[in-house]
């Protein structure tokens, strides 16, 4: 239960700073890099925020695509959310899978999971679940979770989105 909790709590962290990003740009919080070019700005973080929501009370952020479709709207070439790669996406993909599984706990997601994150990959029985999957040991040399690899994979796209 602990690593669901992290990792739920490490995804949701993502998201914000996604979010924040986003309307940073848009609300000048945040100064742009060359390549970022709002097609709309706004005094206000609430009143971007607002625009950008649409009248919903939140959006989504992952699966990412949901992201790079609303940058294309609000940023030309959809910069700095155009800086993933397919290799990132498919990271990301994966996440959202897991993310799915401990979150959801449908049948439909359980099978999301073990269909394309665990596969055919030669695991015990208790690391075929969401939370055995994340406190599974990933590499020795350091010690490393599969929690602590995602954990890491946010920090590494968060930081090419920041660039």
């Amino acid at each position: 239960m602990f690593y669901e909790g992290i990792f739920l709590r490490t995804v949701t962290s993502f998201e914000g700073l996604i979010e924040d990003l986003f309307v940073g740009l848009l609300a000048g919080g945040i100064t742009p890099g060359k390549n970022v070019h709002p097609r709309v700005t706004f005094q206000s973080h609430a009143v971007a925020r607002d625009v950008m929501l649409g009248g919903r009370a939140y959006v989504d952020w992952l699966p990412y695509n949901l992201t790079h479709k609303r940058a294309e709207a609000f940023f030309r070439g959809a910069f700095p959310f155009c800086n993933l790669d397919k290799p990132d996406k498919k990271l990301l993909e994966r996440l959202v899978l897991v993310r799915n599984a401990v979150a959801h706990q449908s049948r439909s997601a359980r099978g999301k999971f073990g269909d394309e994150v665990i596969g055919t990959a030669p695991v015990l029985p208790i690391e075929r679940t969401p939370a055995g999957f994340l406190r599974t040991v990933f590499r020795t040399a350091p010690d490393q979770t599969r929690y602590e690899e995602m954990a890491s994979t946010c920090v590494i796209l968060a930081r090419k989105l920041c660039q």
